[in-house]
């Protein structure tokens, strides 16, 4: 396979619930012996996917849909009871949270223990240890034995072993959920040039918005099954719709009828998708507007990572019926390095008010060395001698 490519071909697993044991005699034992109580249960049912290298996958479903099973396979933790599994190339999961952690060893330890794990030689990891260490910013805290970590401080160590090993593929399951907003913004960003670099991701997550700044494309499971497949927008609305939930209808109520953004993407100059930027790189917004409206405006919003809005700005489209491709570009990006939102919305007659502004996406913009702040206003230095008065 290539490196980065991941493939499930027919893929089925089952587990044996059991009772909950009792105590046995030794009698009970032999009488038992080959006897199998319980029912067994479908956490993966046939299912095929083809994921192609460089992909970022969202894995969405309700609880027991089979989505860390997936992941499982995939990394070779769990076998298959038929069917294929494979990743080209190297895997990196972050599953459980110490998973593959010796409780007695400190954070700086486990780091070549995990690495070790993980196929990478000692001298590999030796040349990320500085990195992996200032990304998670345990401080002196990486000399402690982990079994005195919190689980925070586990995720910000699994993390970031598993962000800056050079690999193919990244399995993340739900685990980022335990960390802080800024550390998970952080992690998300830091994703997002691991995707840049061609890096596959297939990442499971309940929450629908670090999907949709990281994800391009949803699979929805359900009962051990896909039952959906396409764009992500798409995806989180069918796997809404599978709760009995319908965002479209509020989102509705409050904008007025049949107006609706459906996608929403990042694209630069050569109108590659991407997430992360540098100050000064053409950046195109790429969204679709549904019908039919009478008067459809379109808004968009840059906000930083504390939610307060930098940039505002909206058009009118004017009668509109059924989808509309609409692309706002920026020539030159004018933001320093940093995480930030962009969210978009759509109403009829009127421009969405802030609250109502529902698709987001997130853009991460690299670091700069000669300027600190949010807003680029990098210029020219002159400096001129002043001629002596006479």
């Amino acid at each position: 396979m290539r490196p980065g490519e991941v493939t499930l071909e027919h893929a089925s697993r089952s587990f044996l619930l059991r009772p909950e044991e009792r105590a046995r005699t030794l009698k009970e034992l032999f009488v038992r012996r080959g006897r199998r109580d319980g029912a067994r249960v479908a956490a993966l049912d046939d299912v095929t996917l083809h994921i192609e290298p460089g992909e970022a996958v969202g894995l969405v479903g309700r609880n027991g849909a089979g989505k860390t099973s997936t992941l499982r396979c995939l990394a070779g933790i769990v076998p298959l009871d038929s069917g294929r599994a494979q990743c080209g190339g190297r895997v990196v999961s972050l599953l459980e949270l110490g998973a593959g952690f010796g409780a007695d060893f400190t954070g700086r330890e486990n780091v070549f223990l995990n690495g070790a794990l993980h196929g990478f030689e000692k001298e590999e990891i030796e040349e990320r240890l500085e990195d992996i260490v200032a990304f998670s910013e345990l401080g002196e805290f990486v000399d402690v034995p982990v079994r005195a970590y919190s689980a925070g401080m586990y995720l910000r160590l699994g993390f970031s072993i598993a962000a800056f090993l050079d690999v193919d593929v990244l399995l993340i399951d739900e685990v980022l959920a335990v960390g802080d907003e800024s550390f998970q913004r952080k992690c998300l960003r830091r994703i997002a040039e691991r995707m840049e670099e061609g890096a596959t991701l297939i990442l499971v997550s309940h929450d629908p918005s670090a999907i949709e700044r990281v994800c391009r494309r949803v699979v929805v499971l359900d009962a051990g099954s896909v039952r959906f497949d396409d764009t992500t927008a798409e995806g989180l609305l069918f796997y809404h719709r599978l709760l009995g939930a319908r965002p479209d209808d509020a989102r509705r109520e409050r904008r007025g009828p049949g107006v609706d953004v459906l996608d929403l993407q990042l694209r630069d100059s050569e109108d590659r998708a991407r997430s992360a930027f540098r100050s000064g790189e053409t950046v195109r917004v790429a969204l679709s507007v549904t019908g039919p409206a009478e008067r459809a405006v379109v808004a968009i919003e840059i906000r930083d990572s504390d939610g307060s809005r930098l940039f505002r700005t909206d058009t009118t489209l004017g009668a509109i019926e059924g989808e509309t491709e609409v692309v706002y570009e920026i020539p030159r990006l004018g933001l320093l390095g940093g995480d930030y939102d962009l969210v978009v919305g759509a109403g009829d007659h009127d421009a969405p008010p802030a609250g109502t502004l529902d698709r987001i996406v997130r853009l991460s913009v690299s670091e700069t060395f000669d300027a600190e702040g949010l807003v680029d206003l990098r210029g020219e230095w002159r400096v001129r001698e002043r001629e002596p008065l006479r």
